[in-house]
C-alpha cells in the first residue's frame, strides 16, 4: 500500500509525535499504523519519534487520540500526546478546552496561559486495578505501593500505580547517577511478571513541592526526554508515600517541568507545554 502521509511534529517537554490527523484525511488501517509507526518513527531513516498519533472523529467529542508507538504497539493513553493533540485541536477550532477520547476514557484538554492542562482522571492504585500488568503481587500491600522487584541479584522495592498506564516508581537520592535503561530493560525481560511489559521512573524528592523523574517507556523501549503519566506516577507515589505535600507538585523532567496537582479523591490534573515543530508530507510504501 501507498500512501501520502501529511503530518505535523509536536513536543511536550521533548516527548515528540508525529500527529495525524485522519478527520481531514482518510482514516488508515489499523494494521498499517503498527507498521507506519516502526518505519516513521525512527530517528534515522524515518520522521523520528516516540510515536505516531491519529487523530480520528468520535461521538460526542472533540476527536479521539490512538497513539501507536515505535514497536507498532497502541498505548492506552499519553499525557505529553494528549496536551500536543489538544494544542492542536484548539489550533484548527478556536476552542480553549476540548474532550478527547483515549483508550483509557474521555479526558478534558484545555488552555491555561501559554500551556494546557488535562484532567487525567483518578490514579488507580489497587491489586484490581493492576491485574493486567502484574500477575504475581510479592509480599506487598493491597495498594501495591511496596512491591518488591529483583533485578538480576538486586532487590529493589517500588510502588505500581496506573494514571492511563503501568508505571513502577522507584525512589533515588540522586536520579542522574541511575541506570535507568539497564534496570528497566531488565524489568522490562521478565514477561512472566510483567506481561504487558512495564514503564520504569525513578523519583528524588526535592522538596515538598518539587520532584526530578526519569522515565524509561514501555513502547518505545527507551529513556524518553518526558514522560506525562509518567510524571504523573510520581507524584501520585510520592503523595501516598508522604514525601510530597498537597497542592501543585513540580516534575522536572530532562525535557522540562510539567505540575501535578491531585485532590483528596485521587484525581489527578497535569499542566504542561505542547508546541508544534513542522509539518511535511511524505510517501511510504508498506
Amino acid at each position: 500500500m501507498r500512501y501520502l502521509f501529511e503530518f505535523i511534529k509536536y513536543q511536550g517537554c521533548g516527548n515528540d509525535f508525529i500527529l495525524r490527523d485522519e478527520i481531514k484525511h482518510k482514516a488508515t488501517p489499523d494494521s498499517d499504523r503498527s507498521k507506519m509507526s516502526k518505519i516513521l518513527c525512527d530517528r534515522h531513516f524515518g520522521i523520528g519519534a516516540d510515536g505516531i498519533l491519529f487523530i480520528e472523529s468520535a461521538k460526542g467529542v472533540d476527536s479521539s487520540m490512538r497513539l501507536f508507538e515505535q514497536d507498532g504497539g497502541e498505548a492506552d493513553m499519553c499525557g505529553n500526546g494528549i496536551r500536543c493533540v489538544g494544542a492542536y485541536l484548539m489550533e484548527q477550532t478556536g476552542k480553549s478546552e476540548v474532550n478527547v477520547l483515549t483508550r483509557d476514557g474521555v479526558k478534558h484538554v484545555s488552555r491555561i496561559g501559554n500551556e494546557y492542562r488535562v484532567q487525567m482522571g483518578v490514579v488507580r492504585t489497587s491489586r484490581q486495578d493492576l491485574a493486567r500488568y502484574l500477575t504475581d503481587g510479592g509480599d506487598c500491600s493491597d495498594t501495591l505501593l511496596d512491591l518488591s522487584v529483583r533485578v538480576g541479584e538486586r532487590a529493589m522495592r517500588g510502588s505500581l500505580v496506573n494514571t492511563g498506564e503501568p508505571h513502577l516508581v522507584f525512589q533515588s537520592e540522586d536520579v542522574a547517577g541511575v541506570d535507568l535503561v539497564g534496570i528497566a530493560e531488565a524489568i522490562n525481560r521478565d514477561r512472566t511478571r510483567f506481561p504487558r511489559g512495564m514503564n520504569v521512573n525513578f523519583m528524588q524528592v526535592v522538596d515538598p513541592h518539587e520532584i526530578r523523574n526519569r522515565t524509561y517507556e514501555r513502547g518505545v523501549y527507551a529513556e524518553t526526554m518526558a514522560c506525562g503519566t509518567g510524571a504523573t506516577a510520581s507524584a501520585a507515589v510520592a503523595l501516598l508515600l508522604h514525601l510530597v505535600e498537597h497542592g501543585p507538585v513540580r516534575i522536572d523532567t530532562r525535557g522540562g517541568r510539567l505540575t501535578i496537582e491531585i485532590d483528596d479523591e485521587g484525581h489527578a490534573l497535569m499542566t504542561g507545554p505542547a508546541t508544534p515543530v513542522f509539518e511535511g508530507k511524505m510517501t511510504i510504501v508498506l
